[in-house]
């Protein structure tokens, strides 16, 4: 949790992320530039952001001692001599042949605990834990016993891997995309905040689902889709929305451990909704070596899967318990809204043809998007973008920025650990004995291992490292490495909503004053449609939008998926016109996993058939208890 500053100290932190962000600006947009000096600068200007911002001890979340002053200049210094030396530390010289000067290995080494210790602090003990464990089995694999048994590298060559060269630890593909992509997207999102665009995406959302059955609950689930596209961060999401949504929740009725469920599953959806997902999906792109834009379009059935499940329960919730939408007076006019602001969605649109049709760089369409909107926001004298906004803008995506960049430089080491000491390999031979070769046991484990690393773990961390070792095994099983990275991206997205450490469900339990472990299981329930999302993308690679099959059949299966997602979320939330028996709520869930099973077109005719059938007896048996219900004359 970043500490509270006093005024001259907010006022030191924000230059330098100012500078931070005025440099990546700069930098991304009109500079040519060596990518590994410019990951140098970033971590030159975000080690002692970290270390100025989040305490070390909560007791120093007031303050900022001594000795993180200190700290904060001497983690500056590594990456600054780096970058003024570069050329010929790194490409001067043969990695791993030529001997590591002592004034490399002491600045290297003083490198890797900062970014340790940096981590620790932005992210917590799990994610440093699984840093240290990978790092110290690099060192010791020499002496452990088959099949964990590596040659392992000597403490001098770790400290070599990860800060002079740029093949294997902290300066690799994480890192890379993050002091691209996602700091181009987090200053977007900041200028896109301070223009309103943000307030527009929710009073958006009030005025489409506002009215309707459960209207509160839906305005979290449309705003924390929109909004998504502003943060990419499942507890900024979280945060940004929640702090209207959930309070307005709560006084018309709903439990707060319900109202904190519907917000962390809405705002964890955030981060698999196109066109600005979450920064895993940016890593996921240049791990493929595929254009952003075809993981965009790959990612637009899944959200609209995982939004539709939420949004079914949440309905058939609302009718169950008779919670109604806002009052009229309370929800804005859907053509004044448009009318007054719908120009905030042109720079949302211009990005995406200028990524999905022009398919230039996500970077060149996110400050093209940034400059269209600091131009619109003058049509409104209330959204000026001053020089002083924009100066907080800057500042603000920097710093936004700062823990993604502190996790890149972390999973670098993660992946570099695993890729000298060849741990993935042996992984995927242990999954493939494990699973007995069963496509269905293999993906189980993989969901399982995801979570657990996703505990307590941002998802751009779970999904590299999890990535990294799981894609070698399901390839062995004949899958494809597209449809692999997506499974795991999207149980490192849920694991921010499964207990006993979600992200995303203890930061709505904060604001809905509730108990995290009933907000997370409430979540998890709310979302569990989407936790079978990830299978179906296995077997039916169609909703993927991949074309390898006729396009009746690529149709066919994005129907029977939407019609499973509807069946399964109706049948856990049990009611329709009225409450639901148990044999037609295990119908509804069974027909519905027949259609995601990949059984062929007449099991699937078959599915469709008893779930129309069902929904229509339940209906007709309703009615039946309506007429001979008695009546008041």
């Amino acid at each position: 949790m970043p500490r509270t500053l006093t005024k001259w100290q907010e006022r030191l932190v924000t230059f330098i992320a100012f500078l931070m962000g005025l440099y990546n600006v700069y930098t991304l947009t009109f500079a040519v530039y060596d990518i590994f000096a410019h990951m140098a600068v970033n971590l030159t200007f975000a080690l002692p952001l970290v270390f100025l911002t989040f305490p070390a001890r909560k007791k120093d979340i007031s303050k900022i001692p001594w000795y993180d002053y200190l700290l904060a200049i001497i983690s500056a210094i590594p990456p600054l001599m780096l970058y003024l030396n570069y050329i010929s530390w790194v490409y001067g010289r043969w990695a791993f042949i030529t001997d590591l000067p002592t004034e490399q290995f002491i600045l290297g080494l003083i490198f890797l605990v900062t970014v340790v210790e940096a981590v620790r602090r932005c992210t917590g003990i799990p994610m440093m834990t699984v840093v240290l464990a990978f790092l110290t089995y690099l060192y010791i694999g020499p002496w452990l016993p088959p099949p964990l048994r590596h040659r392992g590298l000597s403490i001098i060559r770790i400290v070599e891997a990860n800060y002079v060269t740029g093949a294997y630890g902290v300066f690799t593909i994480p890192l890379q995309v993050i002091s691209t992509y996602v700091i181009a997207f987090t200053i977007l999102g900041a200028v896109f905040s301070e223009a309103g665009v943000g307030r527009f995406f929710i009073d958006l959302a009030k005025a489409l689902v506002g009215r309707m059955v459960g209207g509160p609950a839906k305005i979290a689930v449309v705003a924390s889709s929109l909004f998504g596209t502003i943060s990419g961060s499942a507890p900024a999401n979280v945060y940004g929305t929640g702090i209207i949504t959930i309070p307005t929740m709560k006084s018309l009725g709903y439990p707060s451990r319900f109202a904190g469920a519907v917000e962390a599953v809405a705002s964890t959806g955030g981060q698999i909704m196109p066109p600005i997902m979450g920064a895993a999906a940016f890593v996921m792109a240049e791990l493929l070596n595929v254009p952003y834009a075809r993981i965009m379009i790959a990612a637009i059935i899944p959200a609209l899967l995982y939004y539709l499940g939420v949004y079914v329960q949440i309905h058939y919730y609302s009718l169950k318990h008779g919670l109604r939408g806002l009052p009229k007076d309370q929800v804005p006019s859907l053509k004044s809204i448009l009318k007054g602001r719908g120009y905030m969605l042109i720079p949302m649109a211009v990005l995406v043809y200028i990524v999905a049709v022009l398919m230039w760089s996500p970077v060149t369409a996110a400050f093209i998007a940034m400059f269209i909107t600091i131009a619109l926001s003058f049509i409104r004298r209330e959204t000026w973008m001053t020089p002083k906004k924009i100066y907080k803008a800057l500042a603000k995506g920097a710093e936004e920025a700062l823990s993604i960049l502190v996790i890149g430089a972390a999973a670098g080491m993660v992946i570099g650990s695993i890729s000298f000491s060849g741990t993935g390999l042996r992984l995927s031979s242990i999954v493939l004995e494990a699973s007995m070769g069963i496509l269905v046991l293999a993906l189980a484990y993989v969901a399982v291992l995801t979570l657990i690393m996703g505990m307590g773990v941002p998802t751009t961390a779970a999904y590299i490292m999890t990535a990294a070792l799981s894609v070698p095994a399901l390839s062995r099983l004949g899958v494809d490495p597209f449809v692999t990275h997506f499974f795991v991206f999207y149980y490192a997205t849920i694991s921010a909503i499964t207990p006993p450490v979600a992200l995303a469900a203890y930061a709505a339990a904060t604001l809905a004053k509730d108990d995290p472990m009933r907000v997370g299981f409430t979540a998890v329930r709310l979302g569990f449609a989407a936790v079978l999302t990830p299978f179906i993308l296995i077997f039916k690679p169609g909703l993927l939008l991949i074309i390898r099959e006729p396009l009746p059949m690529i149709i066919g299966e994005i129907i029977t998926a939407f019609i499973a997602v509807y069946a399964i979320a109706l049948g856990i939330e049990g009611f329709y016109k009225t409450n639901m028996n148990i044999p037609e709520r295990l119908l509804l869930i069974i027909s519905g996993l027949l259609l995601f099973a990949p059984t062929g077109l007449a099991v699937d005719l078959i599915a469709t058939v008893l779930i129309v059938a069902m929904t229509l007896i339940h209906i007709r048996r309703t009615n039946k208890i309506r007429i001979s219900s008695p009546t008041k004359s």
